[in-house]
């Protein structure tokens, strides 16, 4: 009896306390927001290898699955081969890592580069041209000519020699945020190798300390929710690479049967941009219709219908079933998560919401029908 008041009246202490230190927390929202970021700040390395590793741990328990199929399933293989398993799928899964991000980073840039300086430099060219167009048209061109009167070459030039100072402060402001980046990035990737390597061993660690600090059922639910977590968060991200790359194949091939000039960096660049649900095809749209543009502009029309034409094949057959299917999410939850998202973080809350909100809506949907167990209820 004693033992129950007295684990009564610690639930009702830390309650007390956790609600004193909420109200302060509010009465000082500054003071907390900068002590958060600066500990946030001291954690980003491990932070940013936390997330490379989750995401990377995908395709690696893949190949760590084909390892055991191909080289343990029905072999008397020794401990040393065993070991073996996650380094050399570790290893193949960072190989295709930098692969691919070599193979996008150097398909991309170079041509969204030169396409975006060959579109300059015909407008440059031709734009007496597509005035004269105009006039003979009978269109107003007096607006554009004022403009083009105000661009005044010599004091954009005098403003940049008189600003050169702060112009340098701003580079090399810019110049540490990159190295920043780039430091957090190699740090994080070092943490993310050893989180790998080592995460049976973490795992393990983690549900001891969970049972031994907090009541079993709360550690019961709290590993429940984790693993449904990682299984939700995997699917989503094995069913958006595969859906990027049948857009970007869908996109190669038609774009090669129609003719059109930069087929293979345009589907490219598209499946990649389709990583953002829904709206990053049409980030890829606009990088098409720019290096469209430059070579071929009679095609433009045509680039643009086909793109309409696929996009909603792609949206209203493969992606609901590909990445909503593989996410346990019905397709309106998916669009809704993807509209949630970006109004909340932009491009990081699409691609996270998604997920987010399959777990949760797996969570109510247990709890709603163990409600309905528990009341012996049945809607049909």
């Amino acid at each position: 009896m004693k033992e129950g008041r007295h684990s009564q009246f610690k639930d009702t202490l830390l309650l007390i306390l956790f609600g004193v230190g909420f109200f302060v927390g509010l009465s000082h929202l500054d003071v907390v927001g900068t002590w958060t970021w600066n500990i946030v700040s001291l954690f980003t390395p491990l932070i940013v290898g936390g997330m490379i590793a989750f995401v990377l741990n995908v395709p690696m328990h893949f190949f760590e699955g084909q390892f055991d199929r191909f080289i343990i399933n029905g072999r008397k293989a020794g401990p040393k081969v065993r070991k073996m398993r996650g380094p050399v799928a570790m290893v193949i899964t960072l190989a295709i890592f930098i692969l691919s991000i070599y193979f996008i980073g150097s398909v991309i840039f170079p041509n969204l580069v030169d396409a975006v300086k060959n579109l300059a430099i015909g407008v440059m060219d031709n734009y007496p041209t597509w005035l004269e167009w105009l006039s003979q048209h009978k269109m107003d061109t007096s607006i554009i000519n004022e403009m083009l009167a105000k661009v005044d070459t010599q004091m954009i030039l005098s403003q940049l020699q008189s600003n050169w100072g702060e112009i340098l402060d701003t580079a090399s402001e810019a110049a540490g945020s990159i190295v920043g980046i780039l430091s957090n990035m190699a740090f994080g990737l070092i943490f993310a190798i050893y989180i790998l390597l080592n995460k049976r061993k973490l795992g393990h660690q983690s549900r001891q300390i969970a049972y031994a600090y907090l009541k079993k059922e709360w550690a019961d639910e709290i590993c429940d929710v984790a693993s449904l977590s990682y299984k939700t968060f995997a699917g989503f991200i094995s069913g958006q690479c595969l859906e990027a790359v049948i857009l970007g194949s869908l996109f190669c091939v038609s774009l090669l049967i129609g003719g059109f000039p930069y087929a293979i960096p345009i589907g490219v660049i598209i499946g990649a941009m389709s990583l953002i649900p829904y709206v990053g095809a049409f980030i890829g749209l606009v990088f098409g219709i720019l290096m469209i543009a430059v070579e071929e502009p009679s095609q433009l029309l045509w680039f643009i219908i086909l793109f309409f034409v696929v996009q909603q094949i792609e949206g209203n057959l493969i992606y609901p079933k590909v990445v909503g299917g593989s996410v346990g999410l019905p397709a309106i939850w998916t669009l809704l998560a993807v509209v949630v998202g970006g109004s909340v973080s932009g491009i990081f809350g699409m691609i996270v919401f998604i997920p987010l909100f399959s777990v949760l809506y797996a969570l109510l949907r247990r709890s709603v029908y163990s409600r309905l167990r528990g009341k012996k209820i049945k809607v049909s």
